[in-house]
C-alpha cells in the first residue's frame, strides 16, 4: 500500500504540473492557506474520494469481475476512471497532456483495484485512503499556490 499511495502523490505531482495553468475542482482553496484546511479535508475525503471509491472500486469493479473475470474488470474501471478525469481537461489541455493524465490516473486506478480486490480482501478502504491523500495534497498545494 506504501508503494501505491507514494506513486500516487508522485503522479498526483506531475499531473498538478501538466495542468498548472488550469481552473481544476481544487481551484477553490487557490491561496486560502490554513484556514482552507478543514474545508479541503471534507471536500478531499467525503466529496471526492469516498464516492468515487464507492462507484469505481466498490461497485463497477465488483459487478464487473462477476461477469467477466477480476482482470478484465479491472482493466475496464481504470480505463473509465481515467477517462473520466480526462474528459475533464479536453477542452482547455492539449490532446497529448489529455493522454498523460489518463494513462496515469488509469495505471493509479488500476493498482487500486488490485491493492483492493488481491490485498485487503475487497475492503476499499485501501484505495479510499490512498485517493483522499492524492486529493489532500493537490488542496494543499491550491491553498498554498504552490504550484
Amino acid at each position: 500500500m506504501f508503494i501505491i499511495a507514494v506513486s500516487y502523490i508522485v503522479i498526483s505531482s506531475i499531473i498538478i504540473y501538466l495542468i498548472k495553468d488550469v481552473e481544476t475542482a481544487v481551484s477553490e482553496f487557490n491561496g486560502m492557506g490554513i484556514k482552507g484546511l478543514l474545508p479541503a479535508l471534507i471536500y478531499s475525503v467525503f466529496n471526492t474520494s469516498l464516492p468515487e471509491e464507492l462507484l469505481f472500486r466498490g461497485f463497477l469493479l465488483k459487478r464487473l469481475a462477476n461477469k467477466f473475470g477480476y482482470m478484465s474488470a479491472n482493466i475496464i474501471q481504470s480505463v473509465i476512471f481515467g477517462l473520466l478525469h480526462g474528459v475533464m481537461f479536453f477542452n482547455v489541455l492539449d490532446v497529448a497532456r489529455v493522454l498523460l493524465i489518463v494513462f496515469f490516473i488509469g495505471i493509479i486506478a488500476f493498482s487500486m483495484g488490485y491493492l483492493n480486490e488481491k490485498k485487503a480482501n475487497g475492503s476499499i478502504l485501501p484505495s479510499w485512503f490512498i485517493h483522499a491523500l492524492s486529493n489532500i495534497f493537490a488542496s494543499i498545494v491550491a491553498m498554498f499556490s504552490l504550484a
